[in-house]
């Protein structure tokens, strides 16, 4: 009997995990560009974990998240306080405890990958040019798992894979994982908020800049 349970469960999960056929990965996409286009703002309170070559050990952050579409993004450390990433239109702006503001190109520079993967989907498309990637999506219990892995004859620049964790029910996005050719950096995402006012301020350049 336990056999027989124990078998049952196994069956259960490989079934949730299932990749979606092509039909209802299509329609779930449909539903949350559709979603993603009718955001005006999103913000939310992120936990960031970057691991890169060399270092010892993962690198723990959190923050704020704001983002104005189309091209507005704002990540606000409070830990560690004072530090910030802005993004507006093609400048990437990082601000670094003790250092001057570093301004690069978004799309120009491997460090604007991650964000630029982070602004694709807070739009509701991939920023990545998706004939490079083999799509896949599953399901498990109240999640999609939405992941996009770099062909072999793509361009090693690009992610080597990107995945997004989005809720089943809310279509709300709870989690991005970017695996760079030097490491990986990843967002766990909590307590959104969708298109309430925010204030233009929090995207200004920084002064000098």
């Amino acid at each position: 009997m336990l056999h027989r349970l124990f078998a049952f469960v196994l069956l259960s999960i490989a079934v949730q995990a299932a990749p979606l056929s092509a039909e209802r990965a299509a329609t779930l996409r449909e539903r949350f560009e559709t979603r993603q286009r009718e955001t005006r703002t999103w913000a939310c309170a992120f936990t960031q974990t970057q691991s890169m070559a060399g270092m010892r050990q993962p690198i723990v952050s959190t923050g704020t998240l704001s983002y104005r579409a189309p091209e507005l993004l704002r990540l606000e450390f409070a830990q560690p306080a004072g530090e910030f990433t802005l993004v507006v239109g093609d400048q990437l702006f990082i601000q670094k405890v003790g250092k001057k503001v570093a301004v690069k190109s978004l799309t120009g520079d491997i460090s604007g990958k991650p964000y630029l993967s982070l602004l694709g989907l807070l739009r509701g498309k991939p920023a990545e040019d998706e004939k490079f990637f083999t799509p896949e999506i599953t399901r498990e219990d109240d999640h999609y798992t939405i992941v996009l892995t770099r062909k072999a004859d793509a361009s090693s620049r690009l992610p080597k894979r990107i995945t997004n964790t989005i809720d089943a029910e809310s279509l709300e996005v709870r989690e991005v994982l970017v695996e760079l050719p030097g490491g990986t950096l990843s967002y766990r995402f909590s307590e959104p908020a969708r298109n309430r006012p925010m204030d233009a301020a929090r995207f200004a350049v920084p002064s000098g800049n």
